[in-house]
């Protein structure tokens, strides 16, 4: 999530250097762990090792420069791109991107 963050600010700086109005942009997440992380100011001893990017996510969640929401995972769009997903999956998110199959029939 700290890796999107640091791209969707870098996008918001380009937007901004171009003059083209945006709205505050919103991160879904299929973690309902990791979505509280991003809220919850209370640290943790067993996430001591994702300090660093959960205190940059959340402070960004706190100045309200980005929104962590839930997504369920059979809507995660990204799941078709990272994970095996059985064929019923696939086939229901990839009419969902607007994708064709272009092998020849």
């Amino acid at each position: 999530m700290a890796l999107a963050t640091s791209e969707l600010l870098w996008v918001q700086s380009l937007l901004t250097e171009l003059s083209v109005p945006f709205s505050s942009p919103t991160v879904f997440c299929d973690n309902l762990s990791t979505i509280a992380l991003a809220h919850n100011p209370v640290l943790h001893a067993r996430t001591k090792h994702m300090e660093l990017d959960l205190f940059f996510v959340r402070e960004k969640v706190m100045q309200r420069q980005l929104a962590v929401l839930h997504v369920p995972s059979h809507l995660q769009y990204a799941d078709i791109m990272t994970k095996a997903l059985p064929p019923t999956q696939f086939e229901n998110l990839r009419t969902k991107l607007t994708l064709s199959d272009s092998s020849p029939s």
